[in-house]
């Protein structure tokens, strides 16, 4: 059950923590539009009268745009490394999160503006981040990847505060322009001046070219992504992702349907940062120390019991809480071992393309679970009938994750950097 990879940790945190600070900034601007649009449903319905389902539509949009070219972006972080990619999707994010608040009374102007965003969203992937990160740890990857995907659960406190915030001073269509303006101030420096990884240090090095060279002399089709294993790993990430990221993208709305005032939801929703964060450290010290599939299996569980208590609890503010508290450590935990996993299960080399390819399916299931789930309630006026469907899909991903057998052997598996 355990596993224990060679290396010194504390070696690697030394010379690397810079890239894994820049790249949690990096991850925090990436979940901007999926931590705001819940809290922005309510003020464009008293604007335009759309339905909860049409607002949420336009992450149909940049989720396909996502699935289709993820693959593209992580080919293109294989062959030229993360940053330049990096630099240049924080500035695409923040303009295109600005560029919300132009919206009109015509859903179609709402969802032709979802276009800036489908191309930030296509360049500011999960694959861009995790990749630098993989690159240069390997005893202390899990923890890494841990800190590093924490950036995704500070943005999770910090975005639906600051919306929250500048919707009720100055308007939802400012907020828009204040939202990015203030993850710009944030996370652009930081990226600028602190996000590298093996490939980029290689190419501005004047070594030869060794790890760019193994990438072209290998086909795609031998990085595994035909292999059952992998698509196992699809399957089992895809589902867990489906449950818990549409969850926590429509936290606010639910906990509103099960009887808490707005108020009282905002500010319950907004533990499940704190909670992820939890969630993420631990796992992250614990995938170096156990082996992911068990941790993967046990973190796509903690969502029924999340699901259950809010089902039979309405109205309950402790229930509610403990509910979100749950979904957060899964949350935390999710992408995490979903990452490591496919950076011990397959070549780092071919990381990009295949995490990224996984981002974007992921991407798809988590734009299109919003849509879903408001449309559910658009019908039936409760989350209820969706919730209870979200339970077989756990446990169909928990068994897939616990079948995916142990690690390859170190040497067919990694690279040395």
């Amino acid at each position: 059950m355990s596993t224990r990879i060679e290396g010194n940790a504390a070696e690697e945190w030394r010379a690397n923590w810079p890239i894994v600070l820049a790249a949690a900034a990096g991850y925090g601007v990436a979940s901007i539009v999926s931590y705001s649009s819940s809290i922005f449903i309510e003020p464009l319905q008293a604007e335009f009268g759309w339905s909860r389902a049409q607002i949420m539509s336009g992450h149909s949009i940049a989720a396909l745009a996502g699935a289709i070219f993820a693959p593209f972006t992580g080919l293109a972080v294989d062959k030229f490394g993360p940053r330049r990619l990096g630099i240049f999707a924080i500035i695409a994010m923040c303009i295109a999160t600005a560029l919300f608040g132009l919206a009109g009374p015509d859903i179609n102007m709402w969802r032709l503006l979802w276009l800036p965003a489908a191309f930030a969203i296509v360049l500011v992937q999960p694959s861009v981040w995790t990749a630098a990160v993989t690159s240069v740890f390997s005893a202390g990857r899990g923890f890494a990847l841990a800190v590093m995907l924490c950036g995704g659960s500070v943005a999770s406190i910090i975005t639906p505060q600051v919306s929250n915030f500048l919707i009720d001073d100055y308007g939802w269509r400012l907020a828009f322009a204040g939202l990015g303006a203030f993850w710009a101030i944030l996370a652009l420096p930081l990226v600028y001046f602190c996000f590298s990884s093996a490939l980029d240090k290689e190419r501005l090095s004047s070594a030869p070219k060794i790890i760019a060279a193994k990438v072209r002399q290998e086909s795609v089709w031998k990085s595994g992504i035909l292999t059952r294993r992998y698509i196992q790993l699809l399957v089992a990430a895809v589902g867990i992702a489906a449950v818990v990221v549409t969850l926590v993208i429509s936290l606010v709305p639910v906990l509103s349907a099960n009887e808490l005032s707005r108020a009282s939801a905002v500010n319950i929703a907004s533990m499940v940062g704190l909670s992820a964060i939890v969630g993420r450290l631990s796992i992250g010290l614990l995938l170096d120390r156990i082996h992911g599939r068990f941790l993967a299996a046990f973190a796509s569980l903690m969502p029924i019991v999340a699901i259950l208590l809010l089902i039979y609890n309405p109205g309950s503010a402790f229930a509610a809480s403990a509910a979100v508290l749950i979904l957060g450590l899964s949350f935390g935990a999710e992408l995490d071992i979903i990452a490591y996993l496919t950076s011990r299960y397959f070549k780092v080399t071919h990381f990009g393309l295949l995490f990224g390819t996984i981002a974007g399916c992921l991407g798809l299931a988590s734009g299109n679970g919003p849509v879903a789930i408001s449309a559910v309630y658009d019908a039936q006026q409760s989350y209820h009938p969706a919730l209870w469907t979200m339970i077989p899909i756990c446990l169909v991903a928990a068994l897939l994750f616990l079948l995916l057998g142990s690690y390859p052997e170190a040497a067919e598996s990694d690279v040395e950097i």
